[in-house]
Parts: structure tokens; sequence; C-alpha cells
């Protein structure tokens, strides 16, 4: 079987560090195949009912991290083949690698560290505060993303 063919009854996970644009990609893929999307940032926040800043305020990262790896599990869980990107961070969780490994055709969007930070740089996203921190959270988190 074709690593095609195989991908055809798989997720497709969209996964990459802020500002990667794997909400675009994400969509546009996700239209051109036919397939439903799920932001798994927007649905944590659905699901949460509230923004992903006050679920850092309110619970910090280690709290987000535990909510997203739960939905992150039960979006892949779905027996319907999805276009899902993921949220930044949802490639540090284990559990969530091995169930992208196991489940999806993960496509890792590659981006710049000062490409990013000019796009995210004005938002509310929590991780995108400091200059500095987030180019280090960019270095730090490359060999994950190498690894997906």
């Amino acid at each position: 079987m074709s690593r095609a063919s195989h991908a055809l009854g798989r997720h497709l996970a969209v996964a990459g560090f802020m500002g990667a644009g794997k909400t675009t990609v994400g969509t546009a893929v996700a239209e051109r195949i036919g397939r439903r999307f799920v932001d798994l940032d927007v649905e944590i926040e659905r699901r949460a009912a509230t923004s992903i800043p006050d679920l850092f305020g309110e619970h910090g990262e280690a709290g987000f991290r535990r909510l997203e790896e739960q939905i992150a599990h039960e979006v892949l869980a779905a027996g319907e083949p999805l276009v899902v990107a993921l949220g930044g961070g949802a490639v540090l969780s284990e559990q969530t690698r091995g169930e992208l490994a196991a489940r999806a055709f993960t496509v890792l969007l590659e981006i710049d560290a000062d490409t990013a930070w000019e796009r995210v740089r004005r938002s509310s996203r929590p991780l995108a505060g400091d200059r500095d921190a987030f180019h280090a959270l960019h270095r730090e988190r490359q060999p994950v993303y190498d690894a997906v």
C-alpha cells in the first residue's frame, strides 16, 4: 500500500510552531479534499467556554496542556477522517504524538522564528509576549517537531 493510499483513511494533522499557518492550510486542504476541519485551539475554547489566554491565566500552561491533550485524544478518536490543525504545543505531549502516529498522517509546516514572531507578536497568545523567550521556545520545540 502506498503512503498516499494509506493516509486516505487516517486523519490529516497539520503541526507546526505558532504562526506557521496551520489553520489557513488546514482549512484549505479540508475544503479541497472534502473533509471536515477541526482547529484544536478553537475546539478547546469551545469546550472550555473561554479563551486560551484565560485558560493559561486560570490554570497555567500545565493545566492548559492537560486539557489540550484530552481534547486532542477525543478529536483523534473520531471515526470520521478529519483535517486537524494542532495547537503549536500539542505535539509536546507524548500521548498525543503516539496517537498521531497511530491515527493520522501528520504534516509539519516549518517556519523560522523571525517570521513566526512577526506574525504573532501583536496577538494575545500567552507564549508570544517576549521576543527572546519566543525565539528560545522555537529552538526548544524544533527537535520535537522534527520527530513528528
